[in-house]
């Protein structure tokens, strides 16, 4: 905080302090203490925002340039259209729950099976 907004927030309390301690008239009291609460507010939130560091923009595309973690997030997306589109198939009637059950687990296999793969492959390159 510079000097300067250091002697405008202590002008600031004092006028408040003026406004609590002396004025007797409720209302007068009410509008003197109000302005200076919002200045003191406002400097404040504009404090805060200047100690905050913005997050970087990514765009779309640049979100994730490593080939081979799109290429697991693709399958696992790939996998939950499949099971989505059991359990629709299941419900509609035009799947026996046999063979949703059976489905399923084949899909669940195969996701313990990237699951290993992607867990594998953060082992070995950590960064």
């Amino acid at each position: 905080m510079e000097q300067g907004d250091k002697v405008t927030v202590i002008l600031l309390v004092v006028l408040v302090a003026f406004a609590v301690l002396i004025v007797d008239e409720r209302w007068l009291r009410a509008a003197i203490a109000f302005v200076p609460t919002m200045l003191l507010a406002q400097r404040a939130v504009q404090a805060r925002l200047a100690t905050r560091t913005p997050a970087p923009s990514v765009g779309a595309a640049n979100r994730r340039e490593d080939q081979d973690i799109r290429a697991h997030i693709d399958d696992l997306l790939k996998h939950f259209r499949e099971f989505y589109t059991t359990c629709h198939l299941m419900a509609a009637g035009q799947l026996e729950p046999e063979e949703a059950k059976d489905l399923a687990g084949g899909i669940e296999r195969r996701l313990n099976k990237l699951l290993a793969e992607v867990t594998d492959a953060a082992r070995a390159d950590p960064a």
